[in-house]
């Protein structure tokens, strides 16, 4: 009963709220949950009503198997925050059993809640065939709003991070390595959004790819799912993506509206972007994306974009950089042509660009899909600092250097400022011949 009651405390500090602790190590469930005497197991956490201010720390070095699901809310000032202690190895949290919280660790089913360095891992074990819609290391129910997931790591787990709330945020986690198929068909996933007014932002996404049994590979970085679910406001920007199933996968059936993609960088395999439609309004704008890797045998998306269904308006690209090789993948706009203004084009056969005597017939077979350059567009390559090693900064004398149109942003991909007075640079990093030096 102490326990509870301190958790609406205000402590001479000002603090709003308790600090519960839990060791898996050292704890006891029948200990007050303090520092000195923690709590051991997940099921103290289920049995605990927390309020606003609280926060529960996991120790370091920590191991916990199930899950645990979070009702109570904080507010904005005062947020619910579970997070790590101490010194070690994150805490590490696994729920490999669909029975349970069909395998999520942590469900939020409330709002303002923090979940702030924590370790996932098989959550569920791979591969699971049940309902895909309910998967997630972490999940968000659709009464889930204003929580954020910060700085947590994800592997081995079908989805990592699954929103169906509003006004979420999904920061600086680095989901990686999965490699099984959720299903036959379909691969794993780093991040769903299944709900309007989202953020995805500065996450690192790395091998989220299976063999699926009707596409060749499926999986990816970021899915736009369940498809009877309307969504608008989605702000996509300053990720990392390398050899993933894709970068973001559109799958709907009704309206999908006003989504900013901004300043990722991208080195997948299949499509930097697939829309699949009704999809309005989408500013994909200061991409740097480099498509040029391709499985053994061929996949039945080896592009670099895709735009499929009815319903597709107002899709404009502008001030990206394309990079891409036809001997793995189909030309950039073989599967659809949205517009297009201020972009660099970059095909690796193309090693010069020659003089054309009927240039809007090259651009037709250099773009594809009947394409042509529009205003500002440009072809040409993009004098990476090392494509081959991931280094996607540019390099004096890159045609992308200063040939962009301001669009209203103020940061790079690595955060350093956008000058204002004068044309930004296309991709998503700004051209500095004075920083960072190679392999920052």
């Amino acid at each position: 009963m102490a326990a509870l009651l301190a958790g609406c405390a205000t402590g001479a500090s000002g603090k709003i709220g308790g600090d519960y602790y839990v060791d898996s190590r050292a704890g006891a469930d029948d200990a007050p949950g303090t520092r000195e005497r923690p709590w051991h197991s997940l099921a103290r956490l289920t049995a605990t009503h927390f309020h606003p201010g609280d926060t529960i720390h996991f120790a370091r070095g920590s191991e916990f198997e199930g899950g645990f699901e979070v009702k109570e809310s904080g507010t904005a000032a005062a947020p619910i925050t579970f997070t790590a202690y101490g010194s070690g190895p994150a805490p590490r949290f696994s729920n490999p059993h669909w029975s349970v919280l069909n395998g999520n660790a942590i469900r939020l089913d409330a709002g303002y809640i923090i979940i702030d360095g924590l370790y996932f891992a098989r959550c569920p074990a791979n591969p699971v065939a049940e309902n895909i819609k309910k998967l997630g290391a972490v999940f968000l129910t659709t009464r889930a709003s204003h929580d954020i997931v910060r700085n947590c790591e994800i592997t081995l787990t079908p989805a990592g991070i699954t929103v169906y709330g509003r006004n979420n945020l999904i920061t600086r986690n680095n989901i990686h390595d999965d490699t099984e198929p959720i299903q036959p068909h379909w691969g794993p996933m780093g991040v769903v959004i299944c709900g309007s007014h989202n953020e995805v932002s500065y996450n690192r996404f790395e091998n989220y790819c299976a063999p699926s049994a009707e596409y060749g590979h499926d999986g990816g970085a970021i899915e736009i799912n369940d498809r009877k679910l309307a969504k608008e406001d989605i702000h996509i920007h300053h990720n990392l993506s390398l050899r993933n199933q894709g970068f973001i996968e559109f799958v709907g059936s009704v309206k999908q509206d006003h989504f900013v993609i901004d300043h990722n960088v991208c080195m997948d395999y299949q499509s930097f972007l697939g829309l699949t439609g009704p999809c309005s309004n989408f500013r994909v704008e200061h991409n740097t994306v480099v498509r040029v890797l391709a499985h053994a045998e061929a996949d039945s998306e080896d592009v670099v974009f895709w735009l499929y269904g009815d319903g597709n308006t107002n899709i404009n690209l502008r001030d990206n950089i394309f990079v891409y090789d036809p001997a793995r993948v189909e030309p950039m706009f073989a599967r659809g042509q949205p517009a297009h203004y201020y972009n660099l084009f970059y095909r690796l056969d193309e090693a010069g660009i020659p003089r054309q005597a009927n240039r809007a017939a090259y651009e037709r077979k250099y773009l594809g899909g009947g394409a042509q350059l529009g205003p500002g567009d440009k072809l040409g390559n993009p004098l990476f600092r090392d494509m081959t090693a991931g280094d996607f900064r540019l390099t004096a004398g890159s045609p992308a250097i200063g040939s962009g149109t301001n669009l209203g942003y103020t940061l790079d991909f690595n955060n350093h400022p956008i000058p204002t007075d004068r044309p930004p640079d296309m991709g998503a990093y700004k051209f500095d011949p004075t920083q960072h030096p190679a392999g920052e």
